[in-house]
Formats: structure tokens, C-alpha cells, sequence
């Protein structure tokens, strides 16, 4: 009798230790599809943020197109043409050849520092200045040379802005 009650608590113990086992794996399958769902619920918000910057992106392309003839000039380093402190731009970097100050209202459409700009004719140069507030449709072209910007001289010229 006693051979039985072991085979008995035997067994029980066994088919204890199977049911919780089998609880065990399908708690950690229902884990393991709750992480599954939850890592594709944070790649669809990430995507979805993406779609919504590339449809403000592209409402605001269609708004403002980035070729636009405007007038070029040129300037150079001096207290007369600039501020107080004519070898530090509006960016706060320092003045160089390559670089242009554009008027007020492109820096407020996207033609901000560090963007390149297109000037038909002349090249490609970075904005690294603002022009003075009453200057409008404007891009400044810097020069060391003052004779040299003094020929340059005033032209209505296509510039556009690049997406590089």
C-alpha cells in the first residue's frame, strides 16, 4: 500500500509540475507576443512621424520653389557695410571667401546658415550672414577685395537653394 501512495504522489507531483510548466510557456508565449505588438506599435508611430514630416516637407516645397531670381551684390569686411565687428557674420562664424549673406525674408522662408545656395554664373556658396532689414529678394555675395565687390556691381541673377 505504501508502493502505491508513492506512485500516487509520484504521478500527482508529475502532472503538477507539467500543468505549471505548460502555464509557464504560454505565459512567456503571450510575453513574447506582447513585445512583439509593442515593437510594432513604436515602428508605426516612428513611421508615421515620418510621413507627416515628408507631407509638411512636401506641402511646404510646393509652396515655396527653391529657384528664384533675386538680385546679387557683393560686400566686404568693413564697419561701413557691416556691424561693429565686420569679420564675424550673423551665424557667428567667422567672414570667408564662398560665403553670402541673404536678405531677411529668404532666411525666414529656409534659406538659413549653413545651406547652400546656387548663383547662376558664379558658383556655389554657404549663407553665413543676414543682410540688413530693408533689403528684400536679396543675396549678398562676400568678398575681401572692396574694389573688387564695388565692380561686381547690382544683377538680377537665378539663385537656387540645394538640398545638400
Amino acid at each position: 500500500m505504501k508502493i502505491l501512495l508513492n506512485y500516487v504522489i509520484t504521478a500527482t507531483l508529475c502532472a503538477v509540475i507539467t500543468v505549471m510548466a505548460v502555464v509557464v510557456v504560454v505565459k512567456q508565449q503571450r510575453i513574447d507576443d506582447l513585445s512583439h505588438r509593442l515593437t510594432l506599435a513604436q515602428k508605426t508611430a516612428i513611421a508615421r512621424k515620418q510621413l507627416v514630416e515628408e507631407a509638411r516637407l512636401l506641402q511646404k516645397a510646393m509652396n515655396m520653389s527653391p529657384v528664384r531670381t533675386v538680385t546679387v551684390t557683393a560686400y566686404n569686411p568693413t564697419t561701413d557695410q557691416c556691424d561693429a565687428d565686420p569679420l564675424i557674420a550673423a551665424s557667428m562664424r567667422k567672414v570667408r571667401s564662398g560665403t553670402i549673406a541673404v536678405s531677411r525674408d529668404l532666411f525666414d522662408q529656409g534659406w538659413v546658415f549653413g545651406r547652400k545656395v546656387r548663383i547662376e554664373g558664379y558658383g556655389i556658396f554657404e549663407i553665413n550672414d543676414l543682410m540688413n532689414k530693408r533689403f528684400t529678394q536679396r543675396i549678398d555675395i562676400f568678398m575681401w577685395d572692396e574694389g573688387q565687390a564695388r565692380n561686381f556691381g547690382k544683377k538680377n541673377i537665378k539663385a537656387a537653394l540645394l538640398e545638400i
